[in-house]
């Protein structure tokens, strides 16, 4: 099974004022799995993916942070993958997304979020990096409260801001000399 990921470089910390909606235009394009643009589109709808989704990271303590997806597909869907994804992520920067995208979406984090705060492993290295960067969990709680107030609007221009597909590093790994050897035209 092939694999695909892109990815990009961006210049912001998870205290950039862009942070919080950088995090939930993740979770809208691929971070929440299921209910994604990426997987309803790829998976879902087109059937081209056994697997796919996004992340997004940033540094707690300089300016690097990356946004990044992956799919996992049968090699004759190369082509179909990296097409579909970059006609989300074009998408995403010129329609956006919607008031009823980001309710659903922030319910889902949110939720994701109380799961977390409920599982000892997650809870114990939370608490431990949070003693590494000198905060507690009133920073979490700020972070939520920014989620919260977020609009569409304003994801929508922080993901047109950073996203640009054709700027980003498609890697592909997989056997594909053979699966187009077996492919007739």
């Amino acid at each position: 099974m092939p694999c695909f990921l892109h990815h990009c470089h961006l210049q912001i910390n998870d205290s950039h004022p862009d942070y919080a909606a950088m995090v939930m235009g993740n979770f809208m394009i691929g971070g929440g799995f299921l209910n994604s643009r990426l997987a309803t589109r790829i998976r879902q709808k087109e059937g081209l993916s056994y697997g796919v989704g996004s992340w997004f990271q940033a540094s707690s303590q300089d300016d690097s942070g990356n946004f990044g997806a992956y799919a996992i597909y049968a090699p004759e869907n190369r082509d179909k993958v990296q097409k579909a994804f970059q006609e989300e992520i074009a998408k995403v920067k010129t329609q956006g997304f919607t008031k009823e995208e980001l309710d659903a979406a922030r319910s889902g984090w949110i939720q994701g979020q109380v799961v977390n705060r409920a599982q000892d492993r997650a809870l114990l290295g939370k608490l431990g990096n949070n003693l590494r960067l000198d905060r507690d969990m009133m920073w979490d709680k700020a972070l939520e409260e920014k989620i919260m107030k977020l609009t569409a609007d304003d994801i929508n221009k922080v993901m047109a801001k950073y996203l640009d597909h054709t700027k980003m590093v498609y890697v592909k790994a997989g056997d594909f000399e053979k699966a187009f050897k077996e492919v007739k035209p």
